[in-house]
């Protein structure tokens, strides 16, 4: 198993396949597994119905219309407050997984095989806007879906500040100065939210996370 990852922004498993070598399946962020794919799987409308279950599937290189493709189905996804994820695989058969941390994540995941990028969506809470509470979107999706979700429910007026991963890039002065006006953390890393409660308290708010179980 390899587990979800702020790093990487992706999980996956590696299964041993009946015939004995191994498969790596991995889903995550589209706009950073899809750069990792090499090819993808050839999508055929006229499906043939005898074909073996087992046949070999027929792959394709990433060319540039595949990846402005790609791009396009991402932003479109986005545009419609919907989180694009990617699913890929890749058959290693010629590495032997002796034990779970044999092998880096980084040496797994390359040269990898496109399957498909589809989309998840994260509903706000009803009743949110009534807690009276200000609230400051953290999250590490896209930009385009955070701007998307944001400006839907109210919490990214006209005039607010979005901000991408670089929180941790600013000094101590202009984290004061962004902070008390920012509306949006998108893309963010784990030390990025730190960094945004930290300087909330010392500007003397109360600050409350929500934690997903």
């Amino acid at each position: 198993m390899i587990p979800f990852s702020g790093d990487w922004k992706a999980m996956g498993v590696v299964v041993r396949l009946s015939s004995g070598p191994c498969c790596l399946f991995l889903k995550g962020a589209s706009e950073i597994l899809t750069k990792k794919c090499t090819c993808h799987i050839v999508v055929s409308k006229n499906l043939d119905a005898s074909q073996h279950p087992n046949s070999e599937i027929e792959t394709k290189a990433i060319d540039k219309i595949a990846k402005d493709n790609i791009s396009r189905t991402i932003i479109f996804y986005a545009n419609q407050m919907l989180r694009a994820i990617t699913l890929s695989s890749w058959p290693p058969a010629s590495i032997n997984f002796q034990s779970a941390d044999e092998t880096p994540y980084k040496e797994l995941s390359c040269k990898i095989i496109l399957v498909a990028v589809t989309s998840i969506e994260d509903p706000l809470c009803p009743g949110v806007h009534e807690a009276g509470v200000t609230i400051k979107m953290c999250t590490g999706d896209n930009i385009l879906t955070t701007c998307s979700i944001a400006t839907q429910f109210g919490i990214y007026p006209a005039g607010g500040i979005i901000i991408g991963p670089f929180l941790c890039a600013l000094n101590n002065h202009e984290r004061i100065e962004v902070v008390p006006r920012l509306q949006v953390l998108a893309q963010s890393s784990p030390e990025d939210k730190k960094l945004l409660v930290e300087t909330l308290r010392k500007l003397g708010e109360i600050v409350g996370v929500p934690v997903m179980v």
